[in-house]
């Protein structure tokens, strides 16, 4: 007779998972009438699209032990430099292509500065961070800068079959990078090198070019976040995507992506990105500040942590027990 379900045979349940499901069933019973809607839902959906894209590049860091604090400025200086090319009479797409050009470029320079040069990774992203930031304030003069494009709208709020566009891209652009990290010989270096980049270098893999092409990477998903974030409301701000560097590495470790590299993986990070915008949502309803909610969305982070660092402890306790008992 063949046992369907067995109790010592449970599939093991991510620590996100849990927190997702949490929150959906806290904030349903607490906001009953405005929580669990179709609305909300959809808007949770379209506010984690553009994170989803800022952690993608972190998230290929982040595997290969590195980290990248300039994604919020790079986001920030995209949409003001698409915003005031096209204000001035240059074609939108020329205007958003350039402004992905410059966030590669960033992303060239922190390569250069950490893979080339072995610079640390903390103290050069933060360089370029106060750079993309400053170049930022400078292209917009300060200012939020008002896009007047038809197209460009419709980039950020249009539908395709009664979906969000912004949702739609996003679903290719993950499934996209889910394929070259599980399928390809890019995503097998990058949790190569994660793992051990020294092993990976005797192993014949290019440690300096593979990591140089993650920091390229991040660049350019950092520059269509900003993008997004801009077509989302037809306008750029010089600080829109202040906070996004930590959200973004937010999303990606309680998503179960280690600080140590070659761990994890870009759909753990959706899950990540979604539990933030649910929570950010949440505390939205309940009327709690938003000087509280860092706090608030902190000791989550910290919750989930620990307890998929605990889970992962019995997991490998019970492994142990077993080839031991088998001895």
């Amino acid at each position: 007779m063949i046992k369907l379900f067995s109790p010592k045979k449970r599939l093991p349940v991510p620590g996100i998972v849990w927190g997702i499901i949490f929150l959906i069933i806290f904030f349903s019973i607490i906001r009953p009438a405005k929580f669990p809607t179709l609305y909300n839902a959809l808007l949770i959906l379209r506010h984690s699209s553009v994170l989803i894209v800022a952690s993608i590049g972190m998230t290929m860091l982040i595997l290969v032990s590195q980290i990248d604090l300039s994604v919020g400025s790079v986001m920030s200086l995209a949409g003001v430099i698409t915003a005031v090319c096209a204000e001035s009479g240059m074609p939108l797409g020329v205007s958003l292509a350039l402004s992905i050009l410059v966030g590669m470029l960033i992303g060239v320079v922190n390569g250069t500065m950490v893979a080339v040069f072995r610079f640390d990774y903390w103290i050069s992203t933060f360089a370029t961070m106060g750079i993309a930031a400053g170049l930022a304030l400078v292209v917009a003069n300060g200012q939020t800068i008002t896009v007047r494009s038809d197209f460009f709208n419709w980039l950020g709020n249009g539908k395709v079959l009664g979906i969000d566009f912004l949702i739609l891209l996003v679903a290719v652009l993950v499934a996209g990078m889910l394929f070259v990290l599980g399928k390809t010989r890019f995503g097998y270096n990058i949790y190569s090198i994660g793992g051990s980049a020294e092993t990976a270098r005797l192993s014949g893999i290019d440690v300096t070019k593979n990591r140089m092409f993650v920091f390229i990477g991040s660049g350019f998903f950092s520059a269509v976040a900003g993008l997004m974030l801009a077509a989302m409301g037809s306008s750029a701000s010089p600080i829109a995507g202040a906070d996004y560097s930590f959200d973004a590495i937010a999303a990606v470790i309680i998503g179960g992506t280690s600080f140590d590299g070659g761990k994890g993986g870009l759909a753990g990070t959706v899950l990540g990105a979604v539990l933030l915008r649910i929570l950010t949502l949440g505390l939205n309803l309940m009327g709690i500040p938003p000087t509280w909610q860092k706090a608030i969305i902190g000791v989550v982070i910290v919750a989930i942590i620990v307890n998929d660092v605990l889970g992962e402890r019995r997991r490998k306790t019970n492994e142990s027990r077993r080839v031991y008992s088998n001895v």
